[in-house]
Parts: structure tokens; sequence; C-alpha cells
């Protein structure tokens, strides 16, 4: 059955497809940290994200909570370690604090409306912490949690329908306006409550990857200034002050990668913005990114994109 347009769903929807490699991932940082800015009236957010087939997306992570409703396509999503199926109709639920990434698009094309959820929006007026009983769909996520939920629960259609809804209201610049969207906001989140009651663990788990994201944190700074250059596994254990053994854990429960496959993704989506917006040989992009060996930066960024670094141009070019 052909699906019907956005527009047509909605009639009187303004809205606009955005391509999200240029709006996320250009502002992705080494530690893999998204900050997005929030309308400063209200900080709830949507947006109609568009996913190119080619197009590598970084795992990242961020301090907002979000809701990806896969409006076309079908594809892969990685939350850690773990991988999931997912397909028109589909909603996934993330609370941020987890690495993940749209790890492969299977139909194109493939978009997604998202809801930026930033969990101050739920305190005005509130001083007893009872938003925290909303949040709990994204406080209470363990390794295990089921993120994504199925169209055939009819779940995230509502959902969907009620996203919409917000995005009509915003940026809510006034007290109507603000009421409504939270109000909208609520009824989402008692949903999502009905629907993983029973599934909640404790949030032991996460707190401490956040602390070792911390322990982390200085040299995610020095790889976001050093990247060009040569940075040894020595290196990286000296700035964190840990042995090398128990650096390999901490950085792969933290990250869900080793320290060589970070640091080359890392340095990969750097090539990428260059190969994009300069004419510089493919030699020198990858001197500038920190591969002193063309041939291994070739290897590399074909293992990671499964496509040359020549041909990544000429796609973003044609595209």
């Amino acid at each position: 059955m052909a699906s019907c347009s956005l527009e047509q769903r909605t009639p009187g929807l303004k809205m606009q497809w955005e391509n999200v490699h240029s709006v996320v991932e250009t502002q992705t940082k080494a530690d893999g940290m998204h900050v997005w800015s929030f309308p400063p009236s209200f900080p709830l957010d949507v947006k109609f994200f568009a996913f190119g087939k080619n197009r590598n997306i970084r795992l990242k992570r961020h301090d907002y909570f979000e809701l990806v409703y896969v409006y076309s396509g079908r594809g892969a999503y990685q939350v850690q370690d773990r991988e999931f199926s997912i397909e028109e109709g589909d909603l996934v639920v993330l609370n941020g604090y987890f690495f993940h990434r749209l790890s492969e698009v299977r139909t194109h094309p493939f978009r997604a409306v998202v809801l930026y959820i930033q969990p101050g929006v739920l305190s005005a007026g509130d001083s007893t912490g009872g938003q925290a009983q909303y949040l709990m769909p994204f406080l209470l996520q363990d390794e295990g949690f089921p993120h994504v939920i199925s169209r055939n629960s009819g779940l995230p259609v509502r959902i969907f329908n009620l996203i919409l809804k917000i995005h009509q209201e915003l940026p809510a610049t006034n007290d109507r306006s603000r009421l409504v969207a939270r109000t909208y906001l609520e009824m989402i989140l008692v949903m999502l409550i009905n629907h993983y009651k029973g599934q909640f663990a404790t949030a032991g788990a996460f707190e401490r990857r956040q602390r070792t994201l911390e322990r982390l944190r200085p040299l995610f700074d020095y790889i976001d200034v050093h990247y060009p250059e040569p940075i040894a596994l020595s290196c990286a254990t000296g700035i964190v002050g840990m042995s090398k053994p128990h650096f390999m854990r901490c950085f792969k429960k933290a990250t869900g990668q080793s320290f060589d496959t970070y640091l080359n993704r890392f340095r990969i989506t750097k090539a990428q913005a260059l190969l994009a917006s300069t004419d510089l040989s493919i030699t020198r992009v990858g001197q500038d990114v920190g591969f002193a060996d063309q041939s291994y930066f070739g290897l590399v960024f074909r293992r990671l994109l499964q496509v040359t670094p020549r041909g990544y141009r000429k796609q973003v070019q044609a595209s």
C-alpha cells in the first residue's frame, strides 16, 4: 500500500526535511557528545530528518532525551553494542546516556521525525521533583532496555500524532502554547510509562558509565585538539592515569568501541567533512586528519563507510 506524504496526512503542517548529516554530525565532538540548541523560550524541539543512504553516522550521546519516529524506510539502529531492526512506523526511545546511531539505511528514502526533550521542560512550576516520575522511561533504562517500540503495538503512531501537535505549538513563546505543548508531552510520557511498566531495573548501570566517561573526558578533550597527530595507546593511558588493561576495558564499556576503532572513526568523520567541503587532494585529506600512510587511510575509510574516499567525494558532490 502506497504511503501518503506527511503533508497529506497532516494538512496545513509547516515543515522542512533536513539532511541529518549536515545538521547533527557536524556538531558532534570527539567524545561523541552532541549538544542541541533548544529554543530559548522552551527546551523542546521537533525536527524532520532525512538520512542519506551512503552517509556514515557516528556513535553519539547527549544530555537530552530523544524519540525517533521512523516516517519512511527500513534500517538498523545501534545502541551501544546492540543493534535493532527498525522500519516505517516504529518508535525508538533513547535516554541519550548510551552511545547510539542509525547504523544502516536498508531502504531509501529513510526519514524520521524526532522529538528532542530537555528534562527541565517539565520542571516549570514544579519544585517537588515530581517530573522525574514522568521521565522514568528514560531515567531507568539499562543495557537490556527494549529501545524500539514496534508499529504493530499501535503506540508509535499515537505518539507521532502528539509530536506533530507539539511541533505546531513551537517555539512556544507564550504561556498558552507552553502549557499546550507540555500537556502533549506529558501525554506521550504517560503512554511510555504504561508501555514499559514492569521492565525497569535500576539506574546503576549508566551511573557507572557516567563516572567512567567523566574520567575519560581529559582524553576526549585531547583528541579534539590533537587528532591529526599520532596518539599512542600509552599516551591515552597516561592522560587518564589508568593501566593498559583497565583502560581498554573501561573505554570499550563506556563507548562501545576499542580505542583504536574510536580514534579511526573520529578521524574518518573529520575526513568526510574535508572531502565534502574542500578541493584538497585525497592524500592531503588523509594527512590532515592523522593518517601518515595513504593506503591505510583508504583501507580504514572503505572499512567504515563501504566506499573509497574518492567515491565518497563523488557521492557528496552529486547529492
